[in-house]
């Protein structure tokens, strides 16, 4: 913090564009235990293991179910002491569960470690993120935030070729320590040196608005997420909903199951995607290069989306994501040939951007700014809950069908039908007045 606020006038442009690049690059290594990674490494584990599919896919099933019970508490973390310890711990950890991989060569110690990293993967990483550039934008949050997913999505890129570049020339083993070695080099310092938790607290205000931030009318003291000072907040941020608010309210549980059957489809289709490529004839190259290409794709499109959610009302632009999902779902089945499949992953890509952009703009812009790590933190349970069920219920339909047309059609049914519920989230309406500075969730 204290560096921080010695940098705040040093660069010609809003500093919170420098909390969110340092933010960034947790969400860049929080890549390393990505879907997209294990599914180019799905088929030598199994070849050198001895693994089904269905095995190694339960790791990303156990690191969701870890997460369903960390979640809410991540959350609380964040706004009880703030996003840049919780990141700074997170990214330590997860360069260790990366290295440790090396050496984990039955399944109860590789479920273990690539749990752990699945849980940073899901929880903090992102949810400290990109609170924390919901904090310190509003007019700009969704492109803040498309910005956070876009270098996620350049990690998603780098990992992946790594992955498959390192294993096919010097084995698993060594493919870990090294994705190990490389979150820890490119995360830690910057998550530590340069995030300020929000730009009152180095006098700034939200945007970029040039008024230096004292009490006055039209601004509300609130308590600070540490608990140790109150600050002020601008009147755009009034109308913060308290956690124990949110849950009463259906929006809430209705962007809660949203979370849950993106995620189910999205899961699902990511850790079998690579080895659904080599099934219908692509080599382990060509099949790593369109895994890749989906994270070029997302990086393009978290912008876009980003600028979408800052134009239009976000729910219509979660319904667009949904009705992407279903047609890039239905192409995958139809998929044939390289141009076929590099299109198909493409798509994926495009939903990729989606699924990390729009529902992360849509709970900051519903609920603000006081309480969003315990409220995002709790509504991540609904996408976890997908994570975990999707990928397990599809490798035992390949199982048992050598195929995956059925799952594909249920997913495509299930895409379409959230297109159109997603809708009926509308803003939420209070039904009791926020009490200012109260902490009674």
């Amino acid at each position: 913090m204290l560096l921080a606020s010695r940098l705040r006038d040093t660069f010609p442009f809003y500093y919170g564009w420098i909390v969110v690049a340092a933010s960034s690059t947790v969400v860049f290594a929080r890549m390393a235990p990505a879907i997209t990674t294990l599914t180019v490494l799905i088929f030598p584990i199994s070849q050198q293991l001895g693994w089904s599919r269905t095995l190694i896919a339960g790791s990303v099933s156990a690191g969701a179910i870890a997460s369903l019970v960390l979640s809410p508490v991540v959350g609380w973390l964040i706004d009880r002491f703030g996003a840049r310890p919780v990141l700074v711990v997170s990214v330590l950890a997860l360069g260790v569960a990366m290295i440790s991989l090396a050496w984990a060569t039955i399944p109860l110690t590789f479920y273990i470690a690539f749990a752990a990293g699945r849980v940073v993967f899901h929880t903090s990483a992102p949810i400290g993120s990109s609170t924390v550039a919901a904090r310190w934008f509003i007019r700009k949050r969704g492109r803040a935030i498309g910005v956070i997913f876009l270098i996620g999505a350049v990690g998603g890129i780098v990992y992946t070729m790594v992955a498959s570049l390192v294993v096919e020339s010097y084995g698993l083993k060594t493919t870990w320590i090294v994705i190990g070695l490389m979150v820890l080099a490119i995360s830690v310092a910057p998550s530590l040196f340069l995030v300020a938790e929000r730009p009152e607290d180095i006098g700034l205000l939200p945007d970029g608005d040039e008024s230096e931030v004292t009490p006055g009318k039209n601004e509300a003291s609130i308590p600070d997420p540490v608990g140790v000072k109150e600050t002020a907040l601008p009147e755009e941020d009034d109308d913060s909903w308290l956690l124990g608010e949110a849950v009463r309210s259906g929006t809430f549980w209705l962007l809660v199951f949203m979370g849950f059957t993106c995620y189910f489809v999205h899961t699902s289709i990511g850790v079998h995607m690579g080895a659904y490529f080599r099934d219908i004839g692509l080599g382990a190259t060509s099949a790593a290069l369109a895994v890749s290409l989906s994270w070029s794709v997302s990086a393009i499109g978290s912008l876009v989306w980003g600028w979408i959610t800052d134009r239009v009302q976000v729910r219509h632009a979660y319904c667009w994501m949904f009705l992407v999902q279903a047609v890039s779902t239905l192409y995958l089945m139809l998929a044939g040939g390289t141009m076929g499949v590099f299109l198909a992953s493409a798509l994926f890509g495009v939903v990729s951007a989606g699924s990390n952009v729009v529902p992360s703009v849509i709970y900051a812009n519903y609920f603000g700014r006081l309480s969003l790590g315990k409220i995002r933190g709790l509504g991540e349970v609904g996408v976890l809950l997908g994570q975990a069920t999707g990928p397990v219920i599809a490798g035992i339909l390949f199982s048992r069908q050598g195929g995956y047309d059925t799952i594909f059609l249920v997913f495509v049914v299930l895409a379409l039908t959230c297109s159109l519920l997603v809708l009926k989230a509308k803003p939420p309406v209070r039904t009791t007045s926020l009490l200012v500075g109260s902490h009674a969730t």
